[in-house]
């Protein structure tokens, strides 16, 4: 009995011991853990620490212009932006420094001036820096320059302005100018133009060693995008306009070595293109085509401005010349000629009109003075039998709706043949030199009204009364058919 109590007693004390052994192990182990969380609770907020303070010194380092004194700094932008870009700049209000988007300064109500002259009034002026050199303002880099709300006041003397951009020195920067106008005056300090710039954007193209000016713009209610781009090492002048309102396109090469500068321009006019050769001077502007079937020529005089200009074609449809789709009509909706600065004289010569048969030898004189279209002493025949003459003729715009308003004489050459060619009854064909009556013709619903109608100066009761009848018709639209059935009844009623 002795003996098998102090076997358990061993047994008891061996197990206890063991026991204490593994318990100790495990206890170990957890203090183990918990010091390698400590470490790396310990590692992971010194991190924390280190990038933090990384942050705070990146942004203490791009705030300190806050410091800078911004009368100083105000004169150091406008010195190296009168000396990088050539633009005299006058920063009336304090500035601003701003650390987004970009490193920049903003100033409100600055100047430009040219010869100490205000030229533009910039409502929102942004000057971006180089953040190379905080820490001396006197190494503060001017960049790039955003115009906004800017207003130029501009004469023929000040677009010099723009010239100097586009012979600027090389350089990595741009100047933009957005939501701005140019208010463009004569020598009489008269508004002559306002151009709307939605963006200007200056800059240098490094790959092709050209200085570029890229712009969309809208004068006159006309929408156009405007590209310039200078190679000053060849001295040669590279230009694209391009308005779809108006179906334009003109690409330009402009050799600058000479006092008399010649280039050549590629029109694109509805879908139609022509070459031309030109020569300018300080006054005026002579241009000739290079095509042998349809060619034109023409003279722009500057002082004062004047255009004079022979557009002559073998053959041309109706629907490009005054139809509701044609390039004049478009110019005319887009109130472009609605300028009394504007005098413009232009003679269109059309041998053939290849969509009607019956029309030939069209004169089209279009005068514009004063924002006034005078198409008078325009002529057109009718195969060879008639001759049709505008006088006193000119083309309003109003509500939309362009209209022909004047005076119309028809020239009878052979009216034999043109009563052969309308069908006209042999008992109505009355021997007869002229006719003439009073028009209003209205190109957008393609009616038309007629007065005061005489025929070799005559007035004819029955005649009035038919054309008062056909005037007060809801429709007065003419196709082929319509307009032989009116010469019909028109020398029906004539003859009684």
């Amino acid at each position: 009995m002795p003996k098998h109590n102090l076997f358990t007693k061993k047994l008891k004390k061996q197990f206890l011991s063991v026991n204490d052994s593994i318990e100790s192990y495990f206890n170990k182990l957890k203090f183990i853990k918990y010091n390698l969380k400590k470490i790396k609770l310990i590692k992971d907020y010194k991190a924390f620490l280190i990038f933090g303070i990384v942050i705070f010194l990146i942004f203490s380092y791009f705030l300190l212009p806050i410091f800078f004194n911004k009368e100083l700094i105000k004169l150091q932008m406008e010195n190296q932006i009168s000396k990088k870009y050539n633009i005299d700049i006058k920063i009336n209000k304090k500035i601003k420094y701003r650390l987004f988007p970009k490193p920049h300064y903003s100033a409100n109500d600055s100047l430009i001036l040219r010869n100490k002259k205000n030229i533009a009034e910039i409502k929102n002026f942004k000057i971006y820096v180089s953040s190379k050199n905080f820490f001396n303002f006197n190494q503060v880099e001017v960049k790039n320059l955003y115009l906004k709300k800017t207003d130029f006041v501009l004469n023929k003397e000040d677009l010099t302005f723009f010239k100097k951009l586009l012979n600027m020195e090389p350089n990595e920067n741009k100047i933009i100018i957005k939501n701005s106008k140019i208010f463009f005056k004569g020598k009489s300090n008269e508004l002559l133009f306002i151009n709307k710039i939605k963006k200007y954007e200056f800059y240098y193209d490094s790959k092709n060693l050209l200085n570029v000016l890229s712009s969309n713009n809208e004068i006159f209610n006309t929408p156009y995008k405007l590209i310039f781009k200078n190679d000053k090492f060849n001295q040669k002048l590279f230009s694209n306009f391009k308005s779809k309102k108006i179906r334009l396109s003109i690409d330009n090469e402009m050799n600058y070595d000479g006092e008399n500068n010649e280039g050549l321009l590629n029109l694109l006019l509805i879908n139609k293109s022509t070459s031309l050769n030109y020569k300018i001077n300080n006054n005026s502007l002579n241009f000739e085509s290079k095509g042998t079937t349809n060619n034109f020529n023409g003279k722009m005089d500057f002082k004062p401005f004047y255009l004079h200009a022979d557009f002559n074609y073998d053959g041309l449809s109706s629907k490009k010349i005054l139809a509701d789709n044609s390039i004049i009509y478009d110019l005319i909706k887009s109130q472009i000629f609605n300028n009394s600065n504007l005098n413009v004289n232009l003679n269109l010569n059309v041998k053939d009109i290849v969509n009607v048969d019956e029309l030939n030898k069209l004169k089209l004189k279009i005068f514009i003075e004063d924002g006034n279209i005078d198409i008078s002493e325009s002529s057109i025949n009718w195969k060879n039998d008639v001759k049709i003459v505008l006088k006193e003729s000119i083309i309003n715009y109003d509500n939309e709706n362009i209209f022909l308003v004047g005076k119309v004489h028809i020239l009878f050459k052979d009216p034999k043949n043109f009563y052969k060619s309308f069908q006209v009854k042999k008992y109505l064909r009355k021997n007869l030199s002229k006719i003439n009556f009073d028009i209003n013709y209205s190109f957008s619903n393609k009616d038309v009204s007629f007065y005061n109608v005489r025929v070799d100066d005559e007035l004819n009761i029955d005649l009035e009364k038919f054309i008062n009848r056909f005037n007060s018709k809801t429709i007065r639209v003419f196709n082929k058919i319509t307009f032989k059935n009116f010469v019909n009844s028109f020398f029906k009623s004539y003859s009684g």
